[in-house]
């Protein structure tokens, strides 16, 4: 029963903040969410902690204690206007994403995309990747992300709703594998996240310095299709809009590399992004639970 009440909760207090975000004008928006995710580092001691935990055994032994503190708390607050930004992507057009976000390193995309082998988008929980999708599926490029779907089927609804009103592309993950390989062989784009520690088929390779924990499903697929892998994010500038970051495309599967060679590979360009705005990445998430068992309790 409690967990039910909880669930409902959940969806009243999105539903909630979608509807703010829809109403409010970005410059107020972006700001009172990011307040929330200020009172958000304040109040979940627990999340606060791993943060803070991340962060020291990434950048301890060169940054003091008061910078560590300060990216952790800028971390929540870029969350939020994240957030927000993401809240109102039913209200968002071709037009008004590209008043607030460029892109650079297009032409990577493009002539990945000219191959004909589709290609697996890479990018990781840095910047806004929930608006990246949006703002590929809004300038025309074909994009199908997998994502877990949501205990409550309300809240399911609701987030699928939001991601799917731009042109976005979205299968259950438990469907995953068919879907990727039709998108994949349709000359497509599939869009992958792998920069958290999950329950699926995965690697330890290196990230941010320390062996971790990492999905390989999205690579192995890329190097027996043949399909390019191009990493790509939607960092925030100081100012508060946007620039899509395409790099070159990288090849898996073709030069004599492990599995775990390239998933490295593919790690480090995600860890490219997160080095350059360190506080744009989930610091929250137990990236290293896995491997460093010890560290969170």
């Amino acid at each position: 029963m409690f967990r039910k009440l909880r669930r409902f909760l959940a969806y009243i207090v999105v539903a909630g903040l979608i509807k703010l975000a829809e109403i409010l004008p970005r410059r107020i928006g972006t700001a009172l969410f990011a307040w929330f995710g200020a009172a958000a580092y304040r109040l979940m001691a627990r999340s606060r902690g791993v943060a803070l935990a991340n962060l020291e055994l990434v950048y301890g032994s060169t940054t003091p204690d008061t910078d560590i503190r300060r990216i952790a708390r800028a971390a929540f607050k870029n969350l939020g206007r994240f957030a927000y930004d993401t809240a109102r992507m039913r209200k968002t057009t071709p037009k008004t994403i590209q008043s607030i976000a460029g892109i650079t390193g297009k032409e990577h995309l493009d002539r990945a995309l000219a191959r004909g082998k589709g290609v697996v988008a890479l990018t990781g929980h840095v910047g806004n990747w929930e608006l990246l999708g949006a703002y590929c599926a809004l300038m025309g490029y074909p994009l199908t992300v997998l994502a877990t779907g949501m205990k409550d089927s309300r809240l399911n609804g609701l987030l699928l709703d939001v991601r799917r009103s731009t042109g976005l592309k979205v299968v259950e993950r438990s469907k995953g594998l068919p879907a990727a390989m039709r998108c994949l062989k349709r000359g497509e784009m599939l869009g992958v996240l792998i920069d958290q520690d999950t329950s699926v088929e995965s690697v330890v390779v290196d990230f941010l310095g320390q062996p971790a924990k990492t999905p390989v499903g999205p690579i192995k697929l890329a190097s027996r299709i043949g399909a390019p892998v191009v990493p790509m994010a939607m960092l925030m500038s100081d100012e508060g809009d946007y620039r899509v970051e395409v790099k070159e495309p990288i090849t898996v599967g073709d030069n004599g590399s492990s599995l775990e060679q390239d998933v490295e590979k593919c790690s480090k360009a995600i860890e490219e992004f997160i080095h350059r705005k360190p506080s744009q990445w989930v610091w929250m998430h137990k990236r290293w639970k896995s491997v460093l068992s010890d560290m969170y309790s």
